[in-house]
């Protein structure tokens, strides 16, 4: 399984580094084209740095579990916007975007884990 896991790394690699060459070397990229919202962008920041940074400050407490109550509460922050209880609408994209970030997080340290073993 590991050699799965170090072939399928090596392989998104090579991908995001060849997009990385053709975005630096093409005079007529357009990053926008390509970029995602910005408030899609704000909530995988924040939900990557609440679980990472949690993780640091809450060493007694299971990583796993941190990303589960960010993910609880975002989920939660989004139903009260359904109910008009918080301002802004409800949106999958926000959802799933809380989702990329807690697992940008936590997603790493598993492999870490499972590398280790």
């Amino acid at each position: 399984m590991q050699n799965v896991i170090t072939w399928a790394g090596r392989g998104a690699l090579l991908v995001v580094l060849a997009v990385c060459v053709v975005g630096a070397l093409d005079p007529n990229y357009n990053a926008k084209k390509w970029a995602p919202p910005a408030d899609a962008v704000m909530h995988i920041i924040y939900g990557y740095l609440l679980t990472v940074l949690s993780i640091l400050a809450l060493p007694k407490i299971k990583p796993w579990k941190i990303g589960g109550f960010y993910l609880a509460l975002g989920a939660g922050l989004e139903a009260t916007q359904i109910l008009g209880v918080v301002s802004g609408t409800f949106q999958w994209k926000d959802l799933i975007s809380n989702v990329a970030g807690v697992v940008a997080a936590l997603f790493p340290m598993w492999l870490a884990r499972r590398k280790a073993r």
